[in-house]
C-alpha cells in the first residue's frame, strides 16, 4: 500500500514537471514569434522609404579616383614634345547621383620632373639655349650648368552641364626659380561645332602641330617666338577641320622691347626739320592683335596648317611727334608629312612685316625713325624636323631652322638706338630620346647655331650713326631626364 502510494505520487510529480517544462518553452515561442514581427515591420519600414534618403545630406556626390589621365585625353593642349603620357598622373570622377551613373566632372592632374645637365662649348649661354646670347665676346669661355627649373605640373578639367561641356586648364612651371603661371584657360561648347576660349593659351597663330622633341627648353628657331598670350577666342571644328579667331595681348606673354615690339628708347638729340628729342617711352597699346588660324587633319597622319596675324604699332605725341600707327601682319603654313609610320616630317614658314615677338629669332617688330615715323621690320622664319622611330621606345630626332630679318631694317634701326639686333640666326638640334618605361625619359642632344647681328653705334649729336655687322657661332651638348607623376 505504502509503495503503491508512493509510486503513484512518483507519476503524478513527473507530469507536473513536463506540463511545467512544456509552458516555459511556450512562452519563449511566443515571445521569439513577437520579436521575428518586429524585425519584419522595421525591414518593411525602411524597404519603403526613398532611395534619396539614404544619410547621404543634400548635394553629396559619389567621387572616385583611377590612375591616368585619360578622361581629358582627346583634348589636346601640349605643343610637340610637351605631352604627359596619358597613363601618368590621376583622375577624379565625380558623380552626382545613382540616376546619373556617368561622371559629370572629372579633373586630371599629372607632370614631370626634369632635371638637366648642361654644357657650352664657347659661352655660357643660359638654362635655355639663348641664341642672342651668342656674341663675340673674346673673354667667352667653356661653362657647365645643372637646372631642374622646366619641372612642370598640370591641372585639366572636363564637366558635362545642360548648356554644353566646359573645359579648364592650369599649367605652371618653375622656369626662373619660383613658380610661373604658362596657362589659365577655359573653355565652353556653346554648341556641338562652336567653342569659346578666354584666358592665356598658346597664341592662335602658333602651330602646335610643328616641331621636335627636344631636350632644350627653347627649340630650334623660326619658330614661334612668344607662343602664350592673354586672349579671347573663338573655335569652330567639324571633324577634322578646325578654324579659330581671336584677339589678343598685343604685348604677348614676354615682349621683348617696350610696348607691342615697338622700339621707342631714349637716342640723343636728332636733327629734323623740326628738331625735337625722341624720348623714352611714347609706345602705346591701343588696339589688341588679330590672330586667325584654320587646321586640318587628314587620314594617315598629314596634318595642314595656314595661319596669319594683324597687328598695331601706335605712337603717342608725348615723343616730340605727332603720334604714329603702322600696320603689321604674318602668315604661316605648315604640313607635318607621315613617312609609313616609321617617321614624321614637319616644316612650316612664316613671312612677315612687323612680325616681331611671333617670329623665334626677331629682335623687333618694328622702330620709331628719326621723323617720328614708325617703320616696321621684315622677317622670315623657316623650320624642317625629322622623327624617326629606332625601336618602340626610342626615338631620333633633328630639326633645323633658320631665321632672318630685312638688313637695311634692322642696320637703321640698332645703329639709331645703339642697340644690337639680330640680322640673321640658323640653328640645328639632334638628339635621342629614350623611353624605357612610361614613367621616365632620358634625352641626349647636340645644339649648334649660328647667329648674324648688327652692333649699334648710336647716333651722334651730328645726327650720324655708326655700327658693325658681327657673326659668331656656339656648340651646346645636353643631358635631360623627365620623370613623369
Amino acid at each position: 500500500m505504502t509503495n503503491s502510494k508512493w509510486l503513484r505520487r512518483a507519476l503524478l510529480g513527473g507530469v507536473a514537471v513536463t506540463v511545467m517544462s512544456t509552458g516555459a518553452q511556450a512562452d519563449e515561442l511566443t515571445a521569439l514569434k513577437a520579436q521575428l514581427q518586429a524585425l519584419q515591420s522595421r525591414v518593411n519600414q525602411l524597404e519603403a522609404q526613398p532611395a534619396a534618403s539614404s544619410q547621404l545630406p543634400e548635394g553629396a556626390s559619389f567621387i572616385t579616383f583611377k590612375r591616368g589621365t585619360e578622361a581629358t585625353a582627346d583634348w589636346n593642349t601640349a605643343r610637340v614634345g610637351d605631352a604627359v603620357p596619358n597613363d601618368r598622373g590621376f583622375t577624379i570622377a565625380i558623380t552626382p547621383t545613382a540616376d546619373l551613373p556617368a561622371p559629370v566632372h572629372e579633373v586630371t592632374v599629372s607632370g614631370y620632373v626634369k632635371g638637366d645637365v648642361i654644357y657650352d662649348f664657347n659661352q655660357d649661354l643660359g638654362n635655355a639655349f639663348s641664341f642672342t646670347g651668342i656674341t663675340d665676346d673674346p673673354d667667352s669661355a667653356e661653362h657647365i650648368r645643372l637646372h631642374a627649373e622646366q619641372s612642370r605640373f598640370r591641372i585639366k578639367s572636363r564637366s558635362d552641364t545642360s548648356i554644353g561641356q566646359i573645359r579648364t586648364l592650369i599649367e605652371g612651371d618653375f622656369w626662373g626659380g619660383d613658380f610661373r603661371l604658362r596657362h589659365a584657360w577655359g573653355e565652353w561648347d556653346m554648341t556641338p561645332n562652336l567653342t569659346l576660349g578666354v584666358g592665356r593659351y598658346w597664341r592662335n597663330f602658333m602651330s602646335l602641330i610643328t616641331g621636335i622633341s627636344t631636350v632644350d627648353f627653347n627649340g630650334p628657331i623660326g619658330l614661334i617666338g612668344t607662343s602664350r598670350n592673354n586672349q579671347v577666342r573663338l573655335t569652330y571644328h567639324d571633324g577634322p577641320m578646325e578654324f579659330a579667331v581671336s584677339i589678343e595681348d598685343p604685348t604677348g606673354d614676354s615682349s621683348q622691347g617696350i610696348g607691342n615690339d615697338l622700339l621707342t628708347g631714349a637716342i640723343g638729340t636728332i636733327t629734323t626739320p623740326a628738331t625735337a628729342a625722341l624720348e623714352t617711352g611714347g609706345a602705346s597699346d591701343n588696339l589688341p592683335d588679330l590672330n586667325a588660324r584654320w587646321q586640318y587633319s587628314a587620314p594617315g597622319g598629314w596634318e595642314f596648317l595656314v595661319s596669319g596675324m594683324l597687328r598695331n604699332f601706335h605712337t603717342d605725341g608725348d615723343l616730340g611727334f605727332d603720334g604714329d600707327s603702322a600696320l603689321g601682319w604674318a602668315v604661316q603654313g605648315a604640313v607635318n608629312f607621315n613617312l609609313g609610320d616609321i617617321a614624321t616630317l614637319t616644316t612650316s614658314a612664316m613671312y612677315g612685316d612687323g612680325i616681331g615677338n611671333y617670329l623665334y629669332g626677331a629682335s623687333y617688330g618694328a622702330y620709331v625713325n628719326r621723323n617720328g615715323d614708325i617703320k616696321t621690320i621684315e622677317g622670315l622664319g623657316v623650320f624642317a624636323g625629322l622623327s624617326f622611330d629606332v625601336t618602340e621606345a626610342t626615338t631620333f630626332n633633328v630639326g633645323w631652322g633658320w631665321a632672318k630679318m630685312d638688313s637695311g631694317d634692322t642696320r637703321d634701326a640698332a645703329d639709331l638706338y645703339g642697340e644690337e639686333l639680330n640680322r640673321e640666326i640658323m640653328s640645328v638640334h639632334a638628339n635621342v630620346m629614350w623611353q624605357p618605361v612610361r614613367e621616365m625619359r632620358l634625352g641626349w642632344e647636340v645644339i649648334w647655331a649660328d647667329r648674324k647681328y648688327r652692333d649699334g653705334g648710336g647716333i651722334d649729336g651730328a645726327g650720324n650713326t655708326s655700327g658693325t655687322n658681327k657673326s659668331d657661332d656656339a656648340w651646346r651638348a645636353q643631358f635631360g631626364a623627365w620623370f613623369f607623376f
